[in-house]
C-alpha cells in the first residue's frame, strides 16, 4: 500500500521542553478511554471527572495550558497541578479502582470516594481540598491514609476522542510495553495505563513514566519519583525505555519532552548534558524530512514527490534488523488504518517514517 504525504505535515522539530511546566501530576482513574469525550472534562453536569477538574479550578483560581496554577505556596503538593484522567478498564491496572487518585511525585494512592453513589461534587470538593490543598493526612476522607505507591508507573495516551494518533498507537503501546515488562520479570515492579490527552499529540506515541531516582533496580521503595515524558515513541524504543529510564533512571534524549518539576528554558541544558552523559550527539542527527526541506530551499532535493507509506515495499535500502522487527507492527498499524479511515492511514505513515522506514 502506498499513501501519499506531504512532508511538510511532519512534526520535525525538537521534543525538549514541550511539557507545561507542573509541580504535581495526578490520575484520576475513571472509565475507559472510548467512554470520554474530546474535552474529558467537559462532561455532562454530575459527571464526577467534571467535578474533580472543577474543585481543583476553584482551590487555584486559574487553569493556564492543561494546569491548574496554584499561587506559591497555597497548596500542600508543591504549587502547579496537572491533572489526566487513568483509565478503569482493561488499560488500568489490577490495583486501581474508580474513584482512586494516583500523585506524583509523592507516589501515593488516595480515594476521592469508596462507592460512585459518594461522588457527590461536595464529596469531590472536600477531597481535593484536603488532599491538594491543606493536605490533612487522611481525616474525613473514605480510605483513610493514602497508599504509597512503590516501583514504576507508566502512563500512554490512549485518548482517541481527542486525536486519532493517541487512540490508534496508544493501546498497542500498553501492550507493547506489558510484554517488554513481562519478559524482562518486572511485572511486579512496573505498573502501565492508559491515560487522557497529556498535550503535544503531534507527538504520538506520547509515553510518560514515574520512577524512582536512579531506577527500580536503584530503590524500587522509594518515597517519591521523578516524572520523564517521551514523545515519537515507537515499540522499538521500548527496550531502551524499560531498560535505561525505568529500570537505571537516565533520559533518552532524542525522545525525551521534559520533565514534571522543570521550567520550560531548563530543558535545553538538561538534554544536552544527557546526552553528554550518555556519549550520544547531540542535537540528534536530522531527520530525513529536514534534510528534504533543506534541499529544496537550496534548489537540491525531491522537491516535488511526497513523502508515501512503504511498508509494503519499495523505498532504497535493506531493512536493518530493528527495522525487520518492526515490520509486524507497521504492517498492523497500516492495516488498522485502512479500518478507522483517512485518519489511520495518515498515523500509519507518520509511524512508517518514524520507524526509519524512509
Amino acid at each position: 500500500m502506498r499513501v501519499g504525504f506531504n512532508r511538510k505535515e511532519m512534526r520535525t522539530e525538537s521534543l525538549v521542553g514541550t511539557v507545561k511546566h507542573h509541580d504535581c501530576h495526578a490520575f484520576f482513574v475513571h472509565d475507559d478511554a472510548s467512554r470520554w469525550p474530546a474535552k474529558e472534562f467537559e462532561g455532562q453536569i454530575g459527571d464526577v471527572s467534571r467535578s474533580m477538574h472543577a474543585a481543583l479550578e476553584a482551590a487555584a483560581g486559574e487553569y493556564k495550558g492543561g494546569v491548574h496554577q496554584f499561587a506559591p505556596g497555597s497548596n500542600a503538593v508543591g504549587g502547579k497541578v496537572k491533572l489526566n484522567l487513568a483509565e478503569a478498564g482493561a488499560r488500568a491496572h489490577a490495583s486501581d479502582a474508580p474513584g482512586d487518585v494516583l500523585i506524583f511525585p509523592q507516589s501515593t494512592r488516595r480515594k476521592a470516594y469508596d462507592d460512585p453513589s459518594d461522588a457527590s461534587p461536595e464529596r469531590v470538593a472536600a477531597f481535593v481540598r484536603d488532599v491538594f490543598v491543606t493536605g490533612d493526612a487522611g481525616a474525613g476522607l473514605p480510605g483513610g491514609e493514602c497508599e504509597r505507591l512503590r516501583g514504576a508507573h507508566v502512563f500512554v495516551c490512549t485518548h482517541a476522542a481527542r486525536d486519532a494518533r493517541c487512540g490508534l498507537c496508544g493501546p498497542a503501546l500498553v501492550d507493547a510495553i506489558r510484554a517488554e515488562v513481562d519478559a524482562r520479570g518486572l511485572t511486579d515492579r512496573v505498573a502501565v495505563r492508559g491515560c487522557s490527552h497529556v498535550g503535544g499529540h503531534a507527538y504520538a506515541g506520547n509515553v510518560l513514566v514515574f520512577h524512582p531516582l536512579g531506577g527500580v533496580d536503584a530503590d524500587a521503595d522509594a518515597a517519591a519519583s521523578e516524572g520523564t515524558w517521551y514523545g515519537y515513541v515507537t515499540p522499538r524504543e521500548i527496550p531502551d525505555i524499560v531498560e535505561r529510564t525505568i529500570r537505571r533512571g537516565e533520559k533518552i534524549p532524542r525522545l525525551w519532552r521534559g520533565s514534571m518539576g522543570m521550567k520550560t528554558e531548563d530543558h535545553a541544558a538538561a538534554a544536552a548534558a544527557a546526552a553528554a552523559a550518555a556519549g550520544e550527539t547531540w542535537p540528534p542527527p536530522k531527520s530525513p524530512c529536514e534534510k528534504c526541506d533543506e534541499g529544496e530551499k537550496t534548489g537540491g532535493g525531491d522537491a516535488g514527490g511526497d513523502i508515501e507509506d512503504v511498508a509494503g515495499g519499495g523505498g532504497g535500502g535493506t531493512a536493518t534488523a530493528a527495522r525487520r522487527a518492526d515490520e509486524s507492527w507497521v504492517d498492523a498499524v497500516a492495516k488498522i488504518g485502512v479500518v478507522v479511515g483517512f485518519a489511520g492511514v495518515v498515523v500509519s505513515a507518520i509511524w512508517a517514517y518514524l520507524e526509519g522506514r524512509f
